[in-house]
Formats: structure tokens, C-alpha cells, sequence
């Protein structure tokens, strides 16, 4: 089969695959994004946008399992066109929905 892989996964933790609205806030602008997955150390979104790796962003966005939207700060670590992969670098600032905890392992997809 070519879909098999015949390496293991070395990812720090598991994904789980999420379709939701996220909003970049950048120094200078402002905009929607489709958040793709999500794990406890960033997420990856699909966002028409010209974002540098490296820089600096916000994003907000509601964690599965939750209805009160989480603001986390973040750095561009990989760019793919217009998927980007957004590495968290601190604490959710809404305590009820942290999107760390919510992942439910069920939910997970282990090899994405």
C-alpha cells in the first residue's frame, strides 16, 4: 500500500483533527483562518495570507468540547502556502476552556 508508513511517529504529542474558525492576530493585521488540527504544543491552520516563518501571532479560537473561545501566543514554525504550522508558546488565557486538556484521546488521530 503506499499510504503505509514504515517509520514510527516521534511527535512530542497526538493531533486531533478540528474544523473551526480561528482568528490570527498579527502586529499589523487581523484575519480569519480554518483551523486543521490542534495539539498541546500548536496547531496548524489554512489561512490566504503572506505570514513569515518565525514571526510572531496570536490566535483565538474555540477548543473542541467547549464554548467559550481560548487566546494563545504563538510563533510561525512551518509554511506550506497557505497552511501554517503555529507553535504555542504560553498558557491558554481562558482557564475554563483550555485546549490542552480537552483533546479527548479518542478523538486523536495518531498519525497526523
Amino acid at each position: 500500500m503506499i499510504f503505509k508508513r514504515n517509520f514510527p511517529i516521534t511527535r512530542r504529542s497526538r493531533r486531533q483533527w478540528i474544523n473551526t474558525s480561528v482568528q490570527v492576530f498579527t502586529p499589523s493585521t487581523h484575519m480569519d483562518a480554518l483551523g486543521i488540527n490542534l495539539s498541546d504544543g500548536g496547531m496548524c491552520f489554512f489561512s490566504v495570507a503572506n505570514l513569515r516563518v518565525g514571526s510572531p501571532v496570536d490566535i483565538e479560537f474555540k477548543p473542541p468540547h467547549s464554548d467559550a473561545p481560548v487566546r494563545v501566543s504563538g510563533k510561525i514554525r512551518h509554511r506550506a502556502l497557505y497552511l501554517y504550522g503555529i507553535e504555542f508558546l504560553g498558557e491558554m488565557e481562558d482557564s475554563h476552556a483550555d485546549a490542552r486538556h480537552s483533546t479527548a484521546p479518542h478523538d486523536s488521530h495518531p498519525g497526523a
